[in-house]
Parts: structure tokens; sequence; C-alpha cells
């Protein structure tokens, strides 16, 4: 089996080659472009020039890297798709899938009064049903990647149109995610990923652009595609249009990133940074913008208390993926810093969302630390609970996605210190908050 799988990522990468020689000589894409307004040309790749973290690098190895990732993960999603039902048929023997809800369940919340008559002019008067543009931004867990799967493999596929920011797939009764639960407030709802596609499928993905390994230096470049992107679709009236964007980063950074930095302090101002220069990017080119920024999870306290048989792949994906946490040589000491680091990450969150520059008639920012808290699940016999993660023991399940969209909901209209924070995730419909005569609007303010 080992052997077949070598093969074949050689014969991909032969592939990739190709394709990247015959098109290097194409005229600037946009992502060259946008790179470039962002500060990012393209240079030739010189092992003497080490990455200083001010500024990125962005190199012809980067950029053919890119290419051969995208031709990778293509493919393996489309055999992921090929074998869809047997995927889902397992998932859900499993448990890794949220109880369909049967017709006859009525969807929990009434509908009046969900909707303006006219649209409103402040984000404080804005109700469920008045978004009509839905978008979402971020890494691997909001592009969906492994919430389908058999095996480790299975985390390099996107089952976007699952996820839990941007995922409009079937509706709540099979997928409770963000946008399926607003689509009962706005059947016209549009921008969530309409099937499982990569990002670059625009057809498909929508404005749901989260992508795997994306990092909060990225979201800056995000932010422009999003722009772009919405200036250019006829279904988006930019001036008109209510839209909401979740913004979910940080993952990759705490786990493979921030111990590479000679200073931790100097990546979380870095981040404060990042959040900073995209935030006044939407806010100056998006009217009508609504941001979910989902606090950053504490990685190590989900993680670090896994009981049971770990598998191999299980394993080697922790140890890969997430070696700044998840690591047999980390002192006490370093645990113990790095515990540090993620709290403070947590903070810049918090407070970049309550700045007053981002609090304008027409723009808010909404932080939601439903999952900084989250604890590694676990079952009455006191196992681990397999059934919240991919195969890989790392990524959500689409059981996990069910319940983080329900939180999310709960969150947006809720004030801060009612906000979830819970150590164990609910399942999906214990609690399903709704709006009520006396507070119909979405809560957009600090409090």
């Amino acid at each position: 089996m080992y052997r077949n799988i070598f093969a074949l990522v050689v014969l991909m990468l032969i592939i990739s080659t190709h394709r990247i020689l015959a098109h290097r000589s194409r005229r600037e894409n946009r992502s060259d472009r946008f790179l470039a307004s962002v500060g990012l040309k393209i240079r030739h790749y010189n092992p003497r020039q080490l990455d200083s973290h001010d500024l990125p690098l962005y190199t012809n190895i980067d950029r053919d890297l890119r290419q051969f990732l995208l031709t990778a993960r293509g493919t393996t999603l489309n055999w992921a798709m090929q074998n869809i039902e047997s995927l889902k048929q397992r998932s859900r023997r499993e448990g890794k899938m949220q109880k369909v809800m049967p017709d006859q369940v009525p969807f929990p919340c009434p509908l009046n009064n969900t909707r303006s008559r006219i649209a409103p002019t402040s984000v404080e008067r804005l109700r469920p049903g008045d978004i009509d543009i839905i978008a979402a931004i971020g890494d691997s867990l909001s592009a969906g990647n492994g919430i389908m799967s058999a095996t480790a493999f299975d985390m390099l596929n996107e089952f976007r149109g699952l996820a839990f920011s941007g995922g409009g797939l079937g509706d709540w009764r099979t997928y409770l995610t963000l946008p399926n639960i607003l689509k009962v407030f706005n059947p016209q709802l549009y921008g969530y990923a309409t099937g499982n596609s990569l990002v670059v499928n625009h057809r498909i993905s929508h404005l749901s652009i989260a992508e795997p390994m994306i990092m909060s230096r990225d979201l800056v470049y995000q932010a422009r595609v999003l722009i772009d992107l919405m200036r250019r679709d006829p279904h988006v009236d930019l001036q008109r249009h209510w839209k909401l964007l979740t913004v979910f980063v940080g993952n990759n950074d705490l786990c493979s990133d921030i111990c590479h930095w000679n200073d931790p302090q100097s990546a979380i101002d870095q981040h404060a940074r990042d959040l900073r220069k995209a935030f006044r990017l939407l806010r100056d080119h998006v009217p009508r913008l609504l941001i979910n920024l989902i606090v950053a999870p504490n990685i190590q306290l989900t993680m670090s208390r896994l009981t049971g048989a770990v598998s191999l792949q299980c394993f080697m994906v922790h140890r890969l993926a997430c070696n700044c946490l998840i690591s047999d040589r980390l002192s006490p000491a370093q645990r113990r810093q790095r515990q540090e680091t993620i709290l403070r990450w947590q903070q810049v969150d918090l407070a970049v969302a309550r700045l007053p520059e981002f609090q304008r008639q027409d723009f808010a920012i909404i932080a939601h630390p439903m999952i900084t808290n989250m604890t590694t699940p676990v079952l009455p016999n006191g196992k681990t609970d397999w059934r919240l993660f991919s195969h890989d023991c790392f990524h959500f399940s689409q059981r996990t996605h069910a319940m983080v969209s329900n939180l999310l909901w709960n969150s947006m209209l809720l004030p801060d210190e009612q906000k979830p924070r819970p150590n164990v995730l609910p399942q999906p419909f214990q609690w399903f908050r709704c709006p009520t005569e006396d507070q119909p609007y979405l809560v957009v303010r600090p409090s």
C-alpha cells in the first residue's frame, strides 16, 4: 500500500512540475497582483536570505509549491468524491455525523419579525434575516478538511460544503452550519459553498475562501481576494446588501510557527497588526459588513489529555502538524510558556474586536470565545470521545462542526458576558437560542 502511495505522490509531482514549467512564462496573475498590493512581490529563492518574520518572503518556490499542493489536493478530493457515500455511511456509523432531524420536527425558532421590512442602515438593528451575503476566511478547519474520513489521509480533502462557517450543503436538518441556519431566515442568502471543492473553484466555493495552512500573516491577502470576489460577483450588491464574514485563524500559527520565533511576544504583536490591517481593509472597502471573529482554541488544553490508544497515523499527524505544542521534547517550563502564549494570543483576538475604530454605523466585529476553553472530549468511561474528530484525531468531524455552528449562532445573540465558553461542547440543538420580541437583533457591540 505504501509503495502505491509513494508512486502516486511522485506521479503527481511530475505532473504538477510539468504544468508549472509550461506556465512559467505566463503573465502576472491575479494572485500575484493581490500579493504585490500587500507588499509581497515574487522573488527568486535565495537560501542565504532568511525570513525576518517582519515581511514574509514570497519566492518562485512558494508559488510552484502552491500549484503542486492544489494539484495534489484536487486529485485526492476527486477520489474522495467518487466514494462520498461510503465515507458518509462510515462517518455516520462511527457517530461522527450529527443526527438527522426528522421532517416533522420544526425549526427551533419562530420566523416572524426576523427580517426587516426595509434594510437597516445601522448594524445595531441587524436581524438574522437581514443578512444577504455570507463569507468565510480561515484555515483547514474553516475549509472543512477531514469532515468525513476513513483514514488520516482524508484530512487533505476539503468538504467545504459542510464547514461550520461557510458550508451550505443540504439544510439544518442534515448539516447544521451557520449558512444553513441563516437560510431559514433568508432563503435568498448567497455566498456559502454549495459543494465540496477547492477554494479556487469559485463556482462552488463562492465566498467561502478558507484554505488549508493559512496563518495570521495571510489575512490581508485573503481580505483582498474577498473584496475582489465581491466586487466582481453579480449576485453581490456591495452597497445595499448586508454581509456576514466569519474569520477563524491562529491554529497553524500556534501549532507550527510560534516556536520558531525568538520572542513569542513578537509573534503575538504581529498577529495584532495582521488583524488590524485586514479589518481596516475590509471596513474601508466593504459597506454594511458584520464580522464574526472566532477566538483561537487552546489547542494544548484540548489535545494534551487524550486517553486510550492513539493510532500511529494520529501520533504522526500531531507531531508533524502541531510540533510546537504536541512534542515529547517539550520541558514542563516550555509547556507553561506555550500555554501563556496561547492565552495572550486569545486576548489579542478579544482586544482587537473591541477597538473603537471598528465600531461604526455599518461595520462591527464580534469576538466569539466559544472554543477557547474546550478540553479533550471524553466518554462516560473516561476514554477520549473520538466521534468529535476526523481520523487524523485533529480536525473536526461533521458532528463537531454542527456543535460549533450551534455555539456560534447562540453567541451571535448574546452579550459578551453571556457568550458561551464551555469546557465540553454541547450537542447540536441541546441549547438553540432564538431572537425574541424584546431582542430581535444580533448583538454586535462589546459590553
